[in-house]
């Protein structure tokens, strides 16, 4: 309850500002009684309290690990595939204002091109591919238009799996 109150005070207080303090590390946009009015670099800046809403996030090269995929080679060959993508964001102003929750949307883009890009190849294809930079290049290119800059995305397993799947009545397909 205490920290209710004190969150809502903070918040009031940070409202009540006429200037708002963006970290080196951040980049952000202005929003003026919810409108886009700019983006705001690292520094000082000044607002009008109450009308404008200052929103920074960390602009920073960070990493993001892909849960592992159960998926099928194009012969048949049940494997699995863990990745990790390694990406900054370039623009603030699509990243925060044109899609919702960009962080999730990259890794489900991400898994649906390895999705795409490992069905379409056989096992022996997989081992003698070079699949890093196939994948990473068509993420670099879905990602850009969420203002995400991917530097690359890595294989960090990928191998052969058994398959078993229980059926509704307990006994065991494999």
């Amino acid at each position: 309850m205490i920290e209710k109150l004190v969150d809502f005070l903070l918040g009031f207080l940070d409202q009540l500002l006429p200037f708002k303090v963006i970290n080196q590390t951040d980049k952000g946009v202005l929003l003026r009684f919810g409108k886009f009015i700019k983006t705001i670099e690292p520094g000082i800046h000044f607002k009008i309290p109450f009308a404008d809403e200052i929103t920074p996030h960390t602009v920073l090269w960070t990493t993001q690990s892909l849960p592992a995929q159960s998926l099928t080679t194009k012969d048949g060959k049940d494997v699995v595939v863990k990745a990790v993508i390694k990406y900054r964001i370039i623009n603030v102003e699509t990243f925060l204002l044109e899609v919702w929750d960009a962080i999730d949307a990259i890794s489900d883009m991400t898994q649906g091109i390895i999705f795409d890009t490992i069905k379409e190849k056989t096992w022996e294809e997989l081992q003698t591919t070079e699949l890093k930079p196939l994948i990473t290049r068509k993420a670099r290119s879905e990602a850009k238009r969420w203002g995400i800059e991917v530097e690359t995305v890595t294989l960090s397993d990928l191998a052969k799996i058994t398959s078993i799947r229980l059926i509704n009545d307990g006994s065991i397909l494999s």
